[in-house]
């Protein structure tokens, strides 16, 4: 990574076309990693299951050793060869900082730490000096508590642009005195080479800062297009969308089952009668919140929408009406056990459930809708807080 530099290079490293493309490559790539974040953090809040996190945080830290890679490979074509350049240190350090800030995981954390030992074993087999190898030592002490510190503390230091500033002046110092302890040079240099460094991130926090306000935007309208203000789950909208899509790929491409259930809450209108509205709207949250956390606890990745009013639907994409009737039944005496409390009073909720898997003879997604929907309509006649699965009544036995 950090390959070393020629002293009489300094000023021709900064100031050159070379220069410019770096850092325009250098933008690029923490764009795209900003984006690959955002992505892959939304998914994994969407999803709330411990693989989903482990996947995201560790696709993140290769996209750090990506870039790194990519850039000592520019560098060397540029270069005709060599990444011996201040400016090739210093972008490396920008994405190790910018990694450090905008990912905040463990295995990025990681890397930042493990990163100065890798460097100077390079550099010692590679036959640098270890004359300074106790330089190297209070460095390296000094940048993991600096690494930690940042990666722990991120929103308080941006919080105080000075704090901020004082703490990327600490990383970058401490790094030099890391490259310092085994290929030594002017340490007149060192303060030309932090401001070369502070210019770096402050234009990369110009290009992050206008990545995450653009995805802010669309999430925030995704957010306010797909899902229901009430209850926080996909809307009618949503499921408009998502339901004829799984259809029309399920059913021409015979990609294994796909169900549906569609539920709805027993005597809703009690509520809001009995207890007003607001009661209505305590339940229809608590259910929404129940049934979804269900689904992610039981790692179905079952999409849960409100079709409107009390009805809710919930596509489970790669599993038969069986296996899914089992886990709603499940789900519905978990549901019934657990009644809301609401301004001192104790409101017992249940669900009626109606489920069926898609049919190679449904002609459209109609078709399926209206058997589901009759599904549901057989589980309240047979007395409500029942599973109809494929015209069967669901027993306990």
């Amino acid at each position: 990574m950090l390959q070393l530099f020629t002293l009489s290079s300094l000023g021709r490293d900064f100031f050159n076309i070379k220069m410019l493309i770096i850092v325009l490559i250098t933008i690029g790539l923490i764009t795209l990693m900003t984006i690959l974040t955002y992505a892959l953090e939304h998914q994994a809040n969407q999803h709330q299951a411990p693989t989903w996190r482990y996947l995201a945080h560790g696709t993140e830290a290769v996209s750090v050793l990506v870039s790194m890679i990519l850039l000592r490979q520019i560098f060397i074509t540029l270069n005709s060869g060599s990444v011996i350049s201040w400016t090739y240190a210093t972008v490396q350090l920008t994405v190790l900082l910018f990694s450090l800030n905008t990912m905040r995981n463990l295995a990025v954390e990681v890397i930042n730490i493990l990163m100065p030992l890798f460097i100077y074993g390079q550099a010692i087999w590679l036959g640098h000096t270890t004359q300074y190898l106790p330089v190297f030592m209070v460095m390296t002490v000094i940048l993991i508590g600096t690494v930690i510190y940042i990666a722990h503390n991120y929103q308080a230091l941006i919080a105080n642009q000075w704090k901020y500033l004082g703490f990327q002046v600490l990383y970058s110092g401490t790094w030099w005195g890391v490259i310092w302890s085994f290929h030594p040079f002017k340490l007149t240099h060192t303060l030309f080479i932090i401001l070369g460094f502070i210019v770096y991130m402050w234009l990369i926090r110009l290009a992050v800062r206008w990545t995450q306000k653009f995805f802010d935007e669309v999430l925030t309208f995704d957010h306010q297009v797909n899902y229901d203000e009430l209850t926080g789950i996909r809307n009618r909208a949503s499921f408009d969308t998502s339901a004829q899509e799984v259809f029309r790929v399920y059913q021409r491409r015979n990609m294994g089952p796909v169900t549906m259930a569609m539920f709805d809450i027993d005597h809703f209108k009690n509520f809001n009668d009995e207890h007003g509205h607001l009661a209505g709207d305590a339940v229809l949250r608590h259910v929404a919140k129940f049934v979804d956390l269900q689904l992610k606890q039981r790692s179905t990745h079952g999409q849960l929408f409100r079709y409107g009013g009390e009805e809710f639907i919930i596509i489970f994409r790669g599993m038969p009406a069986l296996e899914v009737g089992q886990v709603m039944r499940t789900i519905q005496r978990e549901l019934a056990a657990e009644p809301l409390e609401f301004e001192g009073s104790t409101l017992a909720v249940t669900v009626s459930i109606g489920i069926s898997e898609l049919q190679a003879t449904d002609h459209s997604f109609t078709d399926w809708f209206v058997r589901v929907d009759d599904y549901l309509y057989q589980s309240k006649q047979a007395g409500r807080d029942r599973t109809t699965v494929e015209n069967r009544l669901l027993t306990d036995n």
